[in-house]
């Protein structure tokens, strides 16, 4: 079981949290009112000079430790700014939902299983819109980001902020209040391992991968879809190709690859559960070069062909 150190409640003396798994029950729990608007809080909102913390950055953010800039700025004093590839932000993970939780099956089911789980679903929608469309995007997940803290920051004084952004323009922002004493780093210790390293932190974090994308002005209920690639590691290449169904209590995703060609068969859970066209979105990872769209065909429920349906690559 992975441990992280966060921090120690000030005002109840709560005990540090040592399990992941802790922390991310508290981070799926409190979803999506933690992190449904901005200047949020670590967890706990207390923490000490030079330790861990975690901070909720938000939905859908294409965050990274190579490609983020955390700006610490303390009560009227000087920021501390980590550059992207700072080795003190020391991890960036997503996280999903439980695809049993009551937000996500009160939704797909239309009823209230706990009290307002539509609203909550409803809520979280809101911040999962994709740009140019007004459907929100099923595909959920909460970035975490795991900063080390300075040694210098001031004890008191009011609430640190810890600013992140990104060059496609994604921010977060949380605040903590720095208390005595100083603390120190997590190690993020495993059982039976020991302190984990930076390549088993990284493990956990989201690999090079394409996005594919489908369009068109009449929804289909079956989509084929055929890509191309350069050839893979078992035929003189690199990589070896992997589809990844981010959507799979609404989508069934079937695939094959011969280490240049795949070819990839897309339809509904159920009848009617696809809903708009993104919900046909899915990834292909695995390290291979040069994807391409050969074909796209689609065809409605009753097998009849439609037309005007194209698929698109984003890396």
């Amino acid at each position: 079981m992975l441990s992280v150190q966060i921090l120690q409640n000030k005002k109840t003396g709560e005990n540090e949290m040592t399990k992941w798994a802790r922390v991310a029950i508290l981070l799926v729990l409190t979803l999506p009112l933690v992190w449904s608007c901005a200047g949020d809080k670590v967890f706990h909102e207390y923490a000490r000079a030079g330790g861990t913390v975690a901070v909720a950055a938000g939905w859908k953010h294409h965050f990274d430790p190579s490609n983020i800039t955390v700006t610490i700025t303390p009560p009227g004093g000087v920021p501390t700014i980590y550059s992207p590839g700072d080795t003190r932000v020391r991890a960036v993970v997503n996280l999903y939902p439980d695809p049993l939780a009551s937000m996500i099956i009160s939704r797909e089911t239309d009823q209230d299983l706990t009290p307002f789980a539509r609203t909550y679903a409803s809520t979280t929608a809101n911040f999962t819109v994709p740009n140019g469309s007004s459907d929100s995007d099923k595909d959920w997940w909460q970035t975490v980001v795991f900063v080390d803290l300075p040694v210098s920051l001031p004890v008191g004084g009011g609430a640190t902020e810890i600013m992140i952004d990104n060059p496609e323009g994604e921010t977060a922002r949380s605040t903590v209040e720095i208390v005595a004493p100083d603390g120190s780093t997590s190690s993020f210790d495993a059982e039976s391992v020991g302190p984990l390293s930076a390549e088993m932190l990284a493990s956990l974090k989201r690999v090079g991968h394409y996005t594919v994308s489908l369009d068109g002005a009449v929804l289909p209920y079956a989509v084929q879809v055929e890509l191309t690639h350069d050839p893979d590691a078992d035929n003189g290449g690199v990589g070896r190709a992997y589809v990844v169904n981010p959507l799979g209590y609404i989508k069934n995703l079937s695939w094959n690859d011969d280490g240049a060609t795949m070819k990839i068969v897309l339809l509904p859970a159920r009848d009617g559960e696809i809903t708009v066209m993104h919900d046909f979105k899915f990834y292909v990872a695995g390290g291979v070069t040069n994807l391409t769209v050969n074909s796209v065909q689609a065809f409605d429920i009753d097998g009849y062909p439609v037309g005007g349906i194209t698929a698109s690559i984003a890396p």
